[in-house]
């Protein structure tokens, strides 16, 4: 009977010990061989950093995942491999519950049944008042089907000016600086699509008929969910 009972402690433990590691880079999962020979690559050509920003278990899987800045000191580039979307799946409603902000459960122009368009601006950002046209299109086709909500670290005077002069048909919240930052945005403009429940399902751009159609299929997938 201990001779049975040890064997199965030493099986789980082989098991444990021996399970893999995997690591996502930019929507593929390289086993920890794998990996590091794509980081061998990399690294022979290129000044190459790297930090694992997040973990989590999928069916028993461990996967890691890893940011890599690529320097290239000929062209002065740098590169960052970093699977953004997946990073924020995991941690978004965790660090931001959004549908639970004051500002979003008090707003009577919200219909919490419905998903969500986040576009993070400001003022004197160039990029995001060119899109602005287009977002506003955006909004006259799925109104009533999307919340359409702009964040933005202005304040409410400046942000009312502005809207005085040019029509920007969203939700509009103001003074969000610490919002943002706990989102973690770093570069303006940006959108990001959220459901009813505030879980994140994608970033998307809006500056190109391309990137237009991609959103556009997203939000259709939400709302048909």
């Amino acid at each position: 009977m201990k001779y049975i009972l040890c064997l199965g402690f030493l099986m789980i433990a082989t098991l444990v010990f021996s399970q893999k590691k995997f690591f996502l880079i930019n929507g593929t999962q390289f086993e920890e061989t794998k990996y590091q020979n794509f980081k061998d690559s990399i690294s022979s050509e290129y000044t190459l950093s790297e930090e694992i920003v997040f973990s989590y278990t999928d069916n028993g899987i461990e996967i890691f995942l890893p940011r890599l800045k690529v320097h290239n000191a000929k062209k002065n580039s740098t590169r960052i491999y970093f699977d953004e979307d997946v990073f924020f799946e995991k941690t978004f409603k965790n660090k931001v519950d959004f549908t639970a902000l004051k500002e979003i459960k008090s707003n009577k122009k919200i219909d919490h049944s419905k998903p969500y368009f986040i576009n993070c601006w400001y003022v004197n950002c160039s990029p995001c008042i060119e899109e602005i046209p287009d977002l506003n299109k955006l909004q006259s086709e799925y109104i009533g089907k999307v919340n359409f909500v702009a964040l933005t670290f202005d304040d409410v005077n400046k942000v009312k000016n502005f809207l005085n002069r040019t029509a920007f048909n969203f939700i509009h919240l103001t003074d969000q600086k610490k919002l943002l930052d706990k989102m973690e945005i770093m570069s303006y403009p940006v959108s990001l699509i959220l459901d009813k429940d505030g879980n994140f399902i994608k970033f998307v751009n809006y500056q190109n008929q391309e990137s237009q159609k991609y959103t556009k299929e997203i939000l259709n997938r939400v709302i048909n969910h």
